[in-house]
């Protein structure tokens, strides 16, 4: 096996490690054991489990942004059909925000859980910016609505959403939210008369100066 194949392992079992009893309880020991390798050979790879635990991280990061920068890139979808794509890859990966690894870096290490949201903040916002300008050109997404806006509002629900405490007093399955929040966004929460009665009493409101 190579020292590649070894490092990955590490990390597969880690991993499984971390999601079952959280990142805090868990030591190198006990990944050592369970991979039947020794302490030695372990460390010979990751310094400590906080090295262990940012690798995976980093992975997960790399896995997201490859895949909605390669989406958002690809000429031969329509806007509605990468929208789609988007929503059902983060609804399959929408469980693994609600392991005990995820519940135990939000309570325990807010430093850390600060790095990851963070980053992928950064770059999904501008992937996300990328894709709503796609919809606008293509006659699709209103042009009056600022992007940075719709795509702020966007991932601030998501993230509000995934906070443990928030996700477990709401009555749908984490691999829904997704989708949830897209159709609020995308369609708008009123009906039919809801949205011409809103538009009336917004155009009313600007044409008396409020």
């Amino acid at each position: 096996m190579s020292e590649q194949e070894v490092k990955q392992r590490i990390l597969m079992k880690a991993e499984e490690i971390f999601s079952g009893i959280g990142f805090t309880k868990a030591t190198m020991e006990e990944i050592a054991d369970e991979l039947g390798i020794s302490k030695k050979t372990l460390y010979k790879h990751f310094t400590n489990k906080e090295h262990i635990l940012k690798e995976i991280i980093k992975n997960a990061k790399c896995e997201v942004k490859d895949f909605v920068e390669s989406l958002v890139k690809n000429q031969e979808l329509e806007f509605f059909d990468k929208i789609q794509k988007i929503m059902e890859y983060f609804a399959e990966r929408a469980p693994k925000m609600n392991t005990q690894m995820i519940r135990d870096i939000f309570k325990n290490h807010p430093e850390i859980w600060k790095e990851i949201h963070e980053e992928i903040e950064a770059k999904s916002h501008s992937n996300f910016s990328q894709l709503v300008e796609q919809g606008i050109e293509s006659g699709f997404v209103r042009n009056d609505i600022n992007i940075e806006l719709i795509t702020m509002v966007y991932f601030g629900a998501i993230h509000n959403i995934y906070k443990t405490e928030m996700l477990a007093k709401l009555p749908i399955r984490s691999e829904e939210i997704p989708n949830y929040v897209a159709k609020i966004i995308f369609e708008g929460v009123f009906t039919e008369e809801g949205r011409k009665k809103c538009c009336e009493t917004f155009l009313k409101k600007e044409n008396n100066g409020e």
